[in-house]
C-alpha cells in the first residue's frame, strides 16, 4: 500500500492533470466556431482586451452585476485558495520561516503562517458550506444541480477539513517530515509517507482532486481562458469588406461556403499565423 501512495499514485496524478488538462484545453482550441462571439463594446487593441480578461478574471465582474452574494462567496474561496496554494509552497519549504525573509523574527513568523493558514482555510470551508448550502435550499439552483456538482464541493470540503485538522492539537504534522517526504516526490527519489493520519488522507485526498480535475467541471479555470479571448476579439465589420471572412479566427477548420477554397486555406494560414 506504501509503495502505491508514495511512489506510484502521486506521479500518476500528476501526469494525469498534466495531460488531461492540456488534452481538454487543445480540443477546445481545436472546435471550430464558425461566427464570431464577440460580446459589444469591446475594446479593439491587445492591450485593452488583455486588461478585460485579467478584471474579469481577477474580480469576476460579471458574476458581481448578477449576484452580489454568491460573487463574495465564490471570489473569497478563489482568494483563499490561491493563498493556501501559496502558502503550502512557502510554509513547507520555509518551515514556515518564510516571514523572516521581509525582517520578521522566526517566532513571529511561526506564528503568523499559522494565523494565515488557518484563517484561509476556514474561509475557504465556510465558502464552501455556503455553495453547498445554496445549492440544496435554493429550489430553482438545485433543479439544475447535477451529482457531480455536490461531489466535487464534498470533495474540495474534504481536503480543506483534513488540511485545518492538523492544527488542531494532537494532530499537528510533523512539518519537517513532510518537507522531506515532498522533496522526495519532486527529486523523484520518494521515502515513506511520514505516519500522520490527518496528513496522510489528506495528501489522499489532493491526489483524488487531481485525477478528478481534467474531466470536471472544475477544468472552468482553464476554459475561462478560452472563453473569454472569444469574447474580446476584435468585432466583425459590418458589411463584411470584400476579400474578408466573417468568421472568429477559432474558426480555422470551417470553409466559407461564399470564398473560394484557395482564399480559405490563406484566411487559414493567415489564422495560423497570429
Amino acid at each position: 500500500m506504501e509503495l502505491f501512495v508514495c511512489r506510484i499514485l502521486p506521479y500518476f496524478a500528476f501526469a494525469t492533470f498534466l495531460i488531461g488538462t492540456t488534452v481538454r484545453v487543445a480540443g477546445w482550441l481545436r472546435s471550430p466556431v464558425p461566427f464570431h462571439l464577440t460580446l459589444f463594446p469591446v475594446r479593439k487593441n491587445r492591450t485593452g482586451r488583455a486588461v478585460s480578461v485579467a478584471s474579469e478574471f481577477l474580480l469576476c465582474r460579471s458574476l458581481f452585476r448578477e449576484d452580489k452574494l454568491l460573487w463574495l462567496g465564490v471570489w473569497l474561496f478563489h482568494v483563499a485558495l490561491v493563498m493556501v496554494a501559496a502558502g503550502h509552497v512557502l510554509g513547507i519549504t520555509f518551515l514556515r520561516d518564510q516571514f523572516t525573509l521581509v525582517g520578521v523574527n522566526a517566532s513571529a513568523s511561526k506564528e503568523l503562517s499559522l494565523i494565515l493558514g488557518g484563517a484561509t482555510g476556514s474561509i475557504i470551508t465556510v465558502s464552501l458550506c455556503a455553495l453547498l448550502c445554496r445549492r440544496i435550499v435554493n429550489a430553482n439552483v438545485r433543479r439544475l444541480s447535477e451529482p457531480d456538482n455536490f461531489f466535487e464541493l464534498l470533495l474540495l470540503l474534504a481536503v480543506a477539513l483534513t488540511g485545518i485538522l492538523m492544527y488542531v492539537p494532537g494532530f499537528h504534522a510533523d512539518l519537517p517530515a513532510v518537507k522531506a517526504f515532498m522533496a522526495g516526490i519532486i527529486s523523484l527519489q520518494p521515502i515513506p509517507i511520514p505516519h500522520n493520519t490527518p496528513f496522510v488522507i489528506h495528501f489522499l485526498l489532493v491526489n483524488l482532486f487531481l485525477l478528478y480535475f481534467p474531466f470536471s467541471r472544475l477544468l472552468h479555470s482553464a476554459g475561462f481562458f478560452v472563453n473569454r479571448v472569444m469574447l474580446v476579439e476584435v468585432p466583425p465589420i459590418y458589411p463584411t469588406p470584400v476579400g474578408n471572412t466573417p468568421r472568429s479566427a477559432f474558426a480555422t477548420k470551417i470553409l466559407h461556403p461564399d470564398i473560394p477554397v484557395s482564399k480559405n486555406r490563406a484566411v487559414e494560414r493567415e489564422a495560423d499565423r497570429l
